[in-house]
Formats: structure tokens, sequence, C-alpha cells
């Protein structure tokens, strides 16, 4: 019998302006106990160059750089039920309360999903009822290679246009 797998908390404060949702967190995520802590996934190759900033190097820079962003994480599923990495295996799954974090942090004005299972997963859970915009993204998964790193980057650029004036907050 699969073991119930549980998602990561929600990073967030009250100045985060855009969420990024994934679906679930791959076996070395959990392992690690890091958002995309597979060491092969895009995302934080693709954060820090889209924001024009340094790598960083720990998970706790990490979640600083998307901090001081104003960007909030967390997945679309709670829990789920999958053997090994993929996607397309996930059952049982249990959403996440997204209504109640876009209530507790009301200047997030956009969503962003990364890849079509987390959008599919949103869409059945929260397409009728959250009324901000959301917006599927290439997934930054190495397992999404039909699209190449540049083009994902090029796509993932969209996140700054609800970031403007960045540099002047405090």
């Amino acid at each position: 019998m699969a073991k119930i797998l549980r998602s990561f908390k929600l990073i967030a404060d009250a100045r985060s302006r855009i969420l990024i949702l994934g679906s679930m967190p791959g076996p070395e995520a959990l392992r690690k106990k890091e958002y995309y802590g597979f060491k092969g996934n895009h995302f934080w190759r693709i954060i820090p160059e889209i924001l024009k900033a340094p790598k960083p190097l720990t998970y706790r820079e990490k979640m600083r750089l998307l901090k001081e962003n104003r960007i909030a994480l967390w997945d679309v599923l709670h829990s789920c039920v999958r053997e090994g990495a993929s996607d397309s295996r996930i059952k049982n799954e249990k959403p996440n309360d997204i209504m109640q974090a876009i209530k507790k942090y009301p200047h997030i004005r956009t969503i962003f999903l990364n890849g079509k299972t987390s959008g599919k997963m949103f869409r059945k859970y929260f397409g009728a009822i959250v009324q901000i915009p959301a917006t599927v993204l290439p997934s930054t998964s190495p397992a999404h290679a039909s699209i190449g790193y540049d083009k994902k980057l090029e796509k993932w650029r969209v996140i700054l246009k609800y970031l403007v004036n960045r540099n002047s907050w405090c």
C-alpha cells in the first residue's frame, strides 16, 4: 500500500503579491523537506535569473529571496498517494486551503501554476471559486523536457509584470 504524501507549509507573508503553486513535492524534495529540492528541477535556477538576483545557495536564502520579492509558494495539493515522482500517478488527492490563503494574504493578486498538473488540479478544486487570475506556466521539472530551459525561462518572465516597482519596496 502506498504511503500518503503531504505537502509543505505555505511560504508567504503580508507583503506577498503573487502565489506560485506546484502540484505536490517529488520524492527528493519530500526527503529533503525543501520546495523544489530535486537538483535537476529548474525552479531555483529560473527564479533568481528572472529577478536578476544571485543564485541562493542555501534553502534559507531561497526562502528569503522569495519573501524579499513578495512571492508566495505552496502546492495545490495538501496530500495524495503517488508512487514515484510522476504527477500522472497522483491518486486520492486532497487540496490545500487556497481560498483561506488568499483571504489571509489579500495582497496576492495573481496565481501562477507550475505545470499542467498543478493547473488541472487547481481548476478542479478552485477554478469556479478563486476570483483572481491564474496562469499555467511550463513545469520547471526536468521531466518536462519538451520545452528547453531558455523557453521555460522566457515564459516564466511573465511574473515580473506582477512584481513591478519591486525595487522601491521597503
